[in-house]
């Protein structure tokens, strides 16, 4: 009996111990801020923000900034008007919204709590790869007037777009699909295939800028193409919420920073 006392004496002292060697409660918020924001309905709900600033901007763009947003959402604008377009993406944010809340049911108030670390975080991201652009074009004697005349709300709604619809087609979709179509299609290694991947949906990001008109840059393409290797490894590392607002974020600053 003396020896089973003790015996179980000492299972409670490692059981505290391993308690007391626990990492603090702020750690333990950090952690699972990491892992909620990589999750499907957290980056839903991150990006939803996006998606109702761009779909509301469309009302109030000037035609002339409507066709300045990125690639991607020129051509559906062109394809099926503005009336249309703006339509598709109400549903899409309350198809969105509603498939997110059935998943979380009681918990959509917490995971609604990671939209402004994840703001936070995001726009930190943004700035830093902004200011890197921005000093290397004035290095580089890029900087001018941009090809679209917009305010400042217009370049929000511009902005929120390209985050939006470019992080949705080339990281989301084309990333993935790259590279499921190496490593299942053509037997490649994974590591070799995720790499090829990024590559090329980073330089067909770049030049998909180039498709809408704007006059061919050999700077340009090269910077698109690196800041969507950076897009790209947030997205693997942070989540598509965290990569679509740092766009939106660094697309922001650069326009800004170029009137």
């Amino acid at each position: 009996m003396v020896a089973r006392a003790g015996h179980a004496g000492g299972e409670r002292d490692a059981t505290a111990g391993r308690q007391t060697r626990a990492s603090p409660p702020r750690f333990q918020w950090i952690r699972s801020y990491l892992r909620s924001s990589r999750r499907p309905e957290g980056a839903a709900l991150a990006a939803l923000p996006l998606l109702l600033i761009y779909g509301y901007g469309l009302l109030i763009a000037s035609p002339a900034a409507r066709s300045g947003v990125d690639g991607v959402s020129s051509a559906l604008l062109g394809l099926f008007g503005v009336r249309v377009y703006i339509t598709v993406l109400g549903a899409l944010a309350a198809t969105m919204l509603l498939a997110v809340g059935l998943r979380l049911r009681g918990r959509l108030g917490g995971h609604a709590l990671l939209a402004a670390p994840m703001a936070l975080e995001s726009t930190l991201y943004g700035l830093f790869l902004g200011t890197v652009i921005l000093d290397v074009m004035a290095w580089q004697g890029l900087m001018g007037p941009l090809l679209v005349d917009a305010s400042f709300v217009e370049h929000v709604v511009m902005s929120a777009g390209a985050g939006l619809c470019e992080e949705t087609v080339f990281r989301l979709l084309l990333l993935p699909g790259t590279a499921l179509l190496l490593t299942r299609g053509l037997a490649m290694p994974r590591p070799l295939a995720w790499a090829l991947a990024i590559a090329a949906t980073s330089l067909a990001f770049a030049g998909a800028h180039h498709l809408g008109g704007e006059p061919w840059d050999r700077f340009a393409f090269i910077y698109r193409a690196l800041a969507g290797v950076v897009f790209a490894a947030l997205y693997l590392a942070r989540g598509f919420g965290v990569a679509a607002w740092t766009h939106a974020v660094y697309d922001l600053y650069v326009l800004s920073g170029q009137t």
